[in-house]
């Protein structure tokens, strides 16, 4: 029966979804093998019905009658329409509200927080971090501990894509969203440092004589050494580092003089392309005047260790690798002199002074790495020591915060302490939970630092900076939610689903997933590759939809995502929620139905605090909104 052909190959790949949904995936995109195949689903259906077919004259012979003959009721269509139930509009109105209790916390703090601060100019450094939801704490700490500078979150490729080629490597990676095909590789070259290895782990165990010998000698040795790890855990080349993405003394093809191609791909950014993106960039964020001596570009990875889901931890903006390559390419753009009086000449003037820094936060054991200092000039050099003991106390802050949702830690102790045992997490085999990654978005905040920077909002908010005042039409908005809507949605629903149903959804626990084919993990010897997240990244948190909140007037925001229909579909389908507060009224508006509607949160008084550290002690769970009091002498921790 002809008409039942689509419903029969649904439900036959639905029966393995991880490896069709794989198949489907490199399909499409052959170049995210490193061993590059052509490989289609339309293969993969035929092979598996010619397994079929194979199966059923082995048990049936060469006669066997065809399944439809067998079937007593038609099945329901694959895209029919689905009658809702009593159970299911039951089940809608608990989510609902459920969201919707967290939700009008947000919008209220939003409307009540001072934005007094609306003039402050950074005169010590500016940072741009990326919009991750872990940097949300991180940048808190800096504001507080330094008054005098200013912090931008933006997406962590920094607007410059392209592919990246380690020097010893024969491959490259890309290092921007997923969505986007670069058409550029920057390549690392005169790197002078060899990454470490063991010994036993090289070529010589794969032979015959040599791998028995090594098994007898070494072998027992690793063994020995595993079994001490397990007690006092310690560095070793089977850790992954973000600091080991790229060395931080080798040098990087950024700039394109004689029009340098590899295959299809230009080596490194002519001037006018690396214009084009800082300019865009610079804008979008809002930085355009009063540039600071230094201005940071802090790109995030992290590190762990016996760790299957190890890319999801990463940047997620540069396709689950590490932002220290796109920190130092943005750098190296914006200390650029041709590029700095092309910028100029379109209306934004960076002094001579003015340096920028990339620089690499991991997010699993809160410290940073920073490059080619030797550029800097003595005053910025001597400001930039200063900066890093600032960043180093915000850091081991940042630690402590993390800490209360680590049961094994004491968030109690002494600062120095908690950022120790936070560290050695990182290299510890039978750790599963190095850090909780975005475990309890919920958020995405786009506009103006001063619109949030007095609401504590827990560690659960993308936080993208965008200056309303700047983009009349909305012209540098659209980008931003073209990145927001299918990066922080697609991490919200990754998490969403995943903590709604672990074992159907997402991957049950890690503790025995094995690693198939460098693309993806099956649990133990089970056949199907697991789809979604491991139960020890989503258990803290709350299954709620993101609420993206935007700093601008509605007409302009409903005109501006109606300009993309794969970002309006989003927010159409309700798979992100959206909320407008007009910058000049503090009015709120929700999107529903195609058009925005007016909200009016409840009149139910904020929570204040004016010890951030006495707040964080008080418990393992979610923290309600807060608004941040400073006390008289301007600090908060």
């Amino acid at each position: 029966d002809e008409s039942l052909y689509e419903q029969y190959l649904f439900d036959q790949q639905f029966a393995h979804p991880g490896w069709s949904g794989m198949v489907a995936v490199i399909g499409g995109n052959q170049s995210s093998l490193i061993d590059q195949k052509k490989i289609s689903l339309s293969e993969l259906l035929r092979f598996e019905l010619l397994l079929e077919i194979d199966a059923l004259d082995d048990h049936f012979g060469d006669i066997w009658s065809p399944l439809a003959l067998k079937l007593e009721s038609h099945p329901i269509g694959i895209f029919d329409p689905v009658e809702m139930s009593e159970l299911n509009e039951i089940q809608r109105l608990f989510q609902e509200a459920y969201e919707w209790t967290y939700y009008d916390q947000v919008l209220h703090g939003l409307q009540v927080q001072s934005t007094k601060d609306s003039s402050k100019q950074a005169t010590s450094f500016q940072a741009m971090f990326c919009i991750d939801d872990r940097e949300c704490s991180i940048r808190r700490y800096v504001e507080q501990i330094d008054a005098e500078c200013k912090t931008y979150g933006t997406a962590g490729f920094f607007g410059v894509e392209f592919y990246f080629q380690p020097e010893h490597s024969n491959f490259h990676t890309k290092v921007c969203p997923a969505p986007v095909t670069p058409k550029y590789l920057i390549k690392e070259v005169e790197n002078t440092n060899k990454q470490k290895n063991d010994f036993h782990f090289g070529k010589y165990s794969h032979g015959l004589l040599s791998g028995w010998v090594l098994t007898h000698t070494l072998g027992f040795w690793s063994a020995l050494r595993l079994f001490l790890t397990v007690f006092r855990p310690s560095t070793n080349a089977a850790a992954v580092t973000s600091f080991r993405h790229m060395d931080k003394h080798s040098l990087l093809t950024i700039e394109n003089k004689n029009g340098e191609k590899e295959g299809d791909l230009q080596i490194g950014y002519t001037i006018t392309e690396m214009t084009d993106r800082i300019e865009g960039l610079l804008r979008s964020i809002g930085l355009i005047d009063n540039f600071a001596p230094l201005v940071y570009v802090v790109g995030h990875g992290s590190s762990s260790v016996n760790n299957t889901h190890y890319a999801g931890y990463d940047c997620g903006a540069c396709s689950g690798r590490p932002g220290s390559v796109n920190a130092r390419v943005l750098a190296f753009i914006g200390n650029h002199s041709v590029v700095r009086k092309l910028l100029s000449e379109r209306g934004i003037n960076i002094p001579e002074d003015c340096q920028f820094v990339g620089a690499l936060h991991d997010t699993s054991k809160d410290e940073m790495m920073y490059y080619d200092l030797k550029i800097l000039l003595d005053e910025n050099f001597k400001a930039h020591a200063a900066n890093v003991e600032k960043f180093d106390t915000a850091l081991a802050l940042n630690a402590k915060e993390r800490s209360r949702r680590f049961m094994s830690i004491n968030t109690k102790s002494r600062i120095s302490k908690i950022h120790d045992e936070v560290k050695l997490r990182t290299i510890s085999l039978f750790e599963p939970r190095p850090e909780l990654n975005h475990a309890t978005n919920s958020l995405a905040i786009v506009g103006r630092r001063q619109f949030s920077e007095h609401l504590f909002l827990d560690r659960r908010s993308f936080l993208n900076s965008y200056d309303y005042k700047t983009d009349a039409d909305g012209t540098y908005l659209l980008t931003i939610l073209n990145a927001v809507a299918p990066v922080c949605g697609g991490i919200n629903l990754e998490y969403y689903f995943s903590r709604v149903d672990n074992q159907k959804l997402g991957a049950g626990t890690k503790l025995p997933h094995n690693v198939m084919g460098l693309i993806g993990v099956a649990n133990g010897i089970d056949g199907d590759l697991r789809t979604g997240l491991p139960s020890q990244m989503i258990e803290l948190h709350d299954p709620l939809r993101l609420l993206v909140v935007v700093e601008h007037y509605p007409s302009v925001v409903l005109e501006t995502i109606k300009r993309n229909p794969a970002t309006y579909n989003w927010f159409e389908k309700d798979w992100v929620k959206l909320a407008v507060v007009n910058p000049d009224t503090k009015a709120v508006s929700v999107f529903s139905e195609g058009e925005f509607q007016d909200y009016f949160p409840s009149d139910k008084a904020v929570l204040t605090t004016d010890n951030l550290m006495l707040l964080i002690e008080s418990t393992h769970e979610n923290i309600p909104v807060h608004i941040i009091k400073e006390k008289t002498d301007g600090a908060v921790y």
